[in-house]
C-alpha cells in the first residue's frame, strides 16, 4: 500500500494549509457558483422533497445529488463506528463515480444500513482505520490508494478526500467521507462548510429514522388497540333484548379504539343471570372504568366477567355492587376505580330498584298531561341513593332505592362522558345537555339516542371527545301481563 503524499500529519480545523492547498483553495474559490434564481430554486425543491421523507434514504439521496451538482463531488463513503472499539468500523453506503470491483460487493455496500447494521461486515485498520481512530475532521489533497488491507485498490482513482465525524450523544458515531479525483480538489473552507453541511444532514437523517421508527411502533400499538376494541365490543350485547312492553336503545362511543364504558340489559332468573327460567325481570347496569384506552378495556373485560359469574342471592342492584366492588378490590389494581348504576325494572307493575356506585343518576321523561298530544314533559333524577365508586374501599356499602315508571316514561341512563363533553370554548355539555336532548324527542328510546348524538355533535363541532360516551335509553310502552315464562317466586333486581 502507498501512504497519502500528504504531509504526515493531515490537515484538519485549525491547522496552516501547505502550499498545494492555497494553490487548490484559489482554485475552488474561481470554481464557486454565484447565486442564482434556478439554483436557489433547485435548493428549495430539495429541502422540500426532503421535508417530505419517510425514509433516510430519501433524504442522503437528495443531499447527494446536490452536493455533485454544487461542489462537483465524485465519490461518497459512509463509516459508521457506533457502538464499536477505537480503530473498528462499518462501511454503510458508497456511491463512486468509476469505482472499481471492490467497491460492488456485498461486503461493502448496503441499501438499507439502518435495518442490517448489525449484519455488516466489521473492519479494523487499513487507511479508513486510521481516520476514524483520529477521531477528527480531516482533509487529504495528494492521496495515492493502492493495496489498501481493507479497500485494495478500490479508491486507486481518487487523489482528495474529505473525512467528517457525525455527533451523536457528544460522541463521533459515524463517518462521511467525501472525493474527488483530481488532487487539490478541497481547501479549509470545503472542510469547515462539510463539517458543519454534514452534521446537520446527519441530524435530519436520524430525525427521519426516529420518525419512522415512532411511525411503525405507532400502527403496531393501533393494530393491538384496534383488536383490543374488537374484542371489548364483543363483551357487550350484540343486540339489546325485548323488554315486554318496552323498547330499549343504546349508543356507545369509545375515546380510543379501546374504551373502559361498560352497558348491559339482562333478564333475572331463578338460577341467576342468563341460568334457569327468566323471572320476568330485568336487570340494567351501565359503568365506567376510570380513565380510557386498553387498560380501561381491560379493567372493563374484568367487570363483564364478574357480573356473569353473579350469585344468585346478590341479583339486587345493592348486592350487585356489593359483588363486585368486593371482587375489585381484591384485584388491587392501582388507580382505578369504576362508577357504576345497577337497576332491576318488573314490566308488569313498573316498579325499580336501583343502587349508585359514584355514578350520574338515571334521568326519567315523564310527559305532564295523561293526553298522548301533549309534549310537554318532566324530567326526574334518580338521586334517592349514592356510594363510593367500585374498587376504593372493600368495606364500602351500596343501598337500594324504589321508584316506579309509568306508562310513556322514558329511563335514562349514561356515563359522564356525556356530561363532561365540552364545546370549542370549553363549556360542559352537562346534564342540562341531555334534559334538552330528553324534551327534543318524542320519549321513544331510539329517538332519543338519535337525538343526543345529534346534539352532541353539534355541540362538539366536530372535536374529539374526551372521553367514552355511552347511553342507554328504556321507554315504557305499557304495563301489565307477564310473558308466559315468568315464574312468580323469583328474587333479584
Amino acid at each position: 500500500m502507498t501512504r497519502p503524499r500528504t504531509p504526515p500529519t493531515p490537515g484538519t480545523l485549525g491547522t496552516e494549509p501547505d502550499a498545494s492547498r492555497v494553490d487548490a483553495e484559489s482554485t475552488a474559490d474561481s470554481r464557486v457558483v454565484p447565486p442564482s434564481v434556478p439554483l436557489t430554486q433547485q435548493m428549495v425543491d430539495m429541502l422540500r422533497r426532503v421535508s417530505l421523507a419517510d425514509e433516510p434514504q430519501q433524504v442522503l439521496g437528495e443531499f447527494a445529488e446536490m452536493l455533485r451538482k454544487l461542489y462537483g463531488t465524485t465519490g461518497y463513503l459512509s463509516l459508521s463506528t457506533r457502538d464499536l472499539p477505537p480503530g473498528h468500523y462499518r462501511i454503510t453506503r458508497q456511491h463512486l463515480e468509476g469505482h472499481a470491483d471492490e467497491l460492488t460487493s456485498e461486503r461493502i455496500a448496503a441499501a438499507d444500513p439502518w435495518s442490517t447494521l448489525d449484519t455488516m461486515p466489521l473492519y479494523h485498520g487499513g487507511f479508513l482505520g486510521d481516520i476514524v481512530e483520529a477521531d477528527r475532521p480531516q482533509m487529504f489533497n495528494d492521496l495515492d490508494l493502492r493495496g489498501d488491507p481493507v479497500l485494495g485498490d478500490g479508491l486507486k482513482d481518487f487523489h482528495s478526500l474529505l473525512a467528517v465525524p457525525l455527533f451523536d450523544e457528544g460522541h463521533a458515531k459515524n463517518w462521511s467521507l467525501q472525493l474527488k479525483h483530481e488532487r487539490g480538489g478541497f481547501n479549509e473552507s470545503d472542510l469547515e462548510r462539510s463539517l458543519m453541511r454534514s452534521n446537520l444532514v446527519g441530524g435530519t437523517v436520524r430525525l427521519v429514522q426516529t420518525t419512522k421508527q415512532l411511525r411503525e411502533a405507532k400502527a403496531k400499538i393501533d393494530r393491538e388497540m384496534h383488536r383490543i376494541g374488537d374484542i371489548q365490543r364483543a363483551l357487550l350485547p350484540d343486540a339489546l333484548p325485548d323488554i315486554h312492553g318496552a323498547s330499549v336503545a343504546a349508543t356507545y362511543q369509545t375515546y380510543d379504539a379501546a374504551g373502559g364504558d361498560y352497558y348491559n340489559v339482562h333478564p333475572l332468573g331463578i338460577d341467576g343471570l342468563f341460568k334457569g327460567q327468566h323471572n320476568g325481570r330485568w336487570g340494567m347496569m351501565i359503568a365506567d372504568v376510570s380513565g380510557h384506552g386498553p387498560a380501561a378495556a381491560v379493567v372493563m373485560a374484568m367487570m363483564q366477567s364478574m357480573v356473569m359469574c353473579l350469585p344468585v342471592g346478590d341479583q339486587n342492584p345493592a348486592g350487585v355492587l356489593h359483588f363486585l366492588n368486593r371482587h375489585l378490590c381484591s384485584k388491587r389494581i392501582e388507580q382505578t376505580f369504576v362508577t357504576a348504576f345497577a337497576l332491576g325494572y318488573d314490566p308488569q307493575t313498573g316498579d325499580i330498584q336501583y343502587a349508585r356506585a359514584g355514578h350520574p343518576p338515571a334521568m326519567i321523561r315523564r310527559p305532564h298531561a295523561e293526553s298522548p298530544g301533549d309534549d310537554a314533559v318532566e324530567i326526574l333524577s334518580l338521586e334517592g341513593v349514592g356510594g363510593l365508586p367500585l374498587g376504593i374501599m372493600e368495606d364500602a356499602e351500596y343501598e337500594n332505592a324504589q321508584a316506579t315508571l309509568r306508562e310513556r316514561d322514558t329511563l335514562v341512563l349514561f356515563t359522564d362522558g356525556i356530561v363532561e363533553a365540552r364545546n370549542p370554548g370549553g363549556t360542559f355539555f352537562g346534564e342540562e345537555g341531555i334534559r334538552k336532548a330528553l324534551r327534543a324527542c318524542s320519549g321513544e328510546a331510539t329517538c332519543f339516542i338519535d337525538t343526543l348524538n345529534a346534539h352532541l355533535d353539534r355541540f362538539q363541532a366536530g372535536g374529539r371527545p374526551e372521553d367514552d360516551q355511552t347511553a342507554l335509553a328504556m321507554r315504557v310502552e305499557h304495563l301489565g301481563q307477564r310473558p308466559a315464562t315468568y315464574v312468580a317466586d323469583g328474587g333479584g333486581i
